[in-house]
């Protein structure tokens, strides 16, 4: 075994045994008036947190870990810990995946995009312009948000190489498409079927698509101007104005017609697009149209068998782990014991300490946990329990996310930054640039724009 094999080997020892410690010490000391079983639930709940966090232990294998101990020692109801995978929303995200694959075998997304870049994304200003709309309208046609910012990232880095730029003005626009999807991803549930679905099944509340953008569309596209704002001021010298983008050559692959086969393959998705939009008016689930959707696309030859693999099985298994958390822990007694300790420093009232309050604890935890299913397993159920009959539920599940997902100073504390900065799209140094005072960005426009629009809509 080679110097540098045996020194890993080592150190990553040494991290699972420190994980360990805080497991040990629970069982130990039993705090707050925990019986054992309570302490060997919340020992093994902040040993796999630490796992996912450290990547010590692979995180499918952790959360199986979890999710075993759940079962076996929490007394919790085999329904209340596989809450995930008998939800509706655990058929919506698997085949939305494979929906998702289909259209990108298609390659229209490609096919229709590129010419109207080389139209209109001739400046930063006018690019940054595409990436928005981009960004929206492929929100409803590719449900996926990981498929849908890896297909987008791929085609604009496709027309920025060929552009010729320096890496740092490339890495600049880079960051902004991963910005602008992020806060556009906030703008409905829709957005971020994944993380958005998982913040209302962890809270308990029911919201339909329409409640969620009458409280969030317009806040957050004021939010995503003042972001950009704030983008072209932190990277003003890479996107300067004065100096124009190259001229692009025009590609053959994108001027031929639409063969008839497209043509079929663009009206089921638009089909897909238009039924699901409307759900509201005609009340067919989103989850049976992707499912019939995701059938026709395999006589159409749009998915084949391969493209099963498209379903990301590991993802799927830490998110039922991250879903079992909250119920488990409720049912076993965990989070009374827990919640009543921090329910102390909030204040009785719903005031702006409060508020205030919410916004750190959420950043903080976010901060060290990195994760935004990860950090929302564990914030939601805590301050939903805390918040009961003081804070309106609406407002302090929606402050809670607006502050986990506003918060990215790191790459691991989003996951659609991480695809990017995994890719080489930009850099850790691009992130901590524009990361730091988009934080304190977030918090103010929670102050100032989402407050403000809540009170005039009657939220609270």
């Amino acid at each position: 075994m080679s110097e540098r094999l045996t020194t890993f080997v080592h150190t990553k020892g040494a991290v699972f045994l420190l994980t360990l410690v805080p497991a040990a010490i629970l069982l130990l000391l039993r705090p707050i008036g925990m019986d054992l079983r309570q302490s060997a639930v919340l020992a093994v709940l902040v040993v796999t947190i630490l796992w996912w966090i450290t990547g010590v232990v692979e995180r499918t294998i952790a959360s199986a870990f979890l999710l075993l101990v759940f079962l076996l020692i929490s007394g919790a109801p085999v329904k209340t810990v596989f809450t995930f995978p008998l939800s509706e929303n655990f058929l919506l995200i698997v085949f939305s995946f494979l929906f998702s694959q289909g259209i990108s075998n298609s390659g229209l997304v490609d096919r229709l995009l590129q010419p109207m870049l080389n139209r209109f994304g001739r400046t930063p200003l006018r690019l940054v312009g595409m990436m928005v709309l981009s960004a929206f309208v492929m929100a409803f046609i590719i449900p996926q948000p990981f498929s849908r910012i890896i297909l987008l990232s791929l085609i604009y880095d496709n027309y920025l190489t060929r552009m010729g730029l320096e890496h740092e003005r490339k890495a600049a626009l880079m960051l902004g498409l991963y910005l602008v999807s992020i806060l556009v991803n906030m703008t409905m549930i829709r957005g971020d079927i994944i993380l958005n679905n998982a913040l209302l099944t962890m809270s308990g509340v029911a919201m339909s698509e329409g409640t969620w953008m009458t409280y969030m569309t317009v806040p957050t596209l004021l939010y995503l101007v003042l972001a950009l704002g704030l983008y072209f001021v932190l990277f003003r010298v890479p996107l300067q104005e004065s100096r124009p983008l190259l001229d692009v050559p025009q590609t053959q692959d994108h001027k031929g017609r639409i063969s008839n086969e497209e043509k079929r393959n663009l009206i089921l998705i638009l089909l897909t697009v238009a039924i699901w939009t409307t759900e509201e008016l005609h009340g067919l689930s989103g989850t049976i149209i992707v499912i019939a959707a995701t059938l026709l696309m395999i006589p159409f030859g749009m998915l084949k068998r391969p493209d099963l693999k498209a379903v990301n099985l590991k993802l799927l298994v830490f998110l039922t782990a991250a879903f079992s958390i909250g119920g488990t822990l409720n049912t076993c007694g965990v989070a009374d014991k827990l919640f009543s300790l921090f329910a102390k420093a909030f204040p009785d009232t719903f005031s702006l300490p409060y508020i205030l309050l919410v916004l750190a604890a959420s950043i903080l935890l976010h901060m060290l946990l990195g994760s935004n299913i990860t950090t929302m397993s564990v914030v939601v159920p805590g301050l939903m329990t805390i918040g009961a009959g003081t804070a309106p539920a609406h407002v302090l599940l929606f402050l809670i996310y607006i502050a986990v997902c506003g918060h990215f100073v790191l790459p691991f504390h989003h996951v659609v930054i991480l695809l990017g900065e995994g890719k080489g799209y930009y850099s850790t140094k691009e992130l901590l640039r524009f990361g730091l005072p988009h934080t304190i960005l977030t918090v103010a426009t929670v102050l100032v724009v989402y407050l403000t629009w809540w009170r005039v809509m009657g939220l609270f």
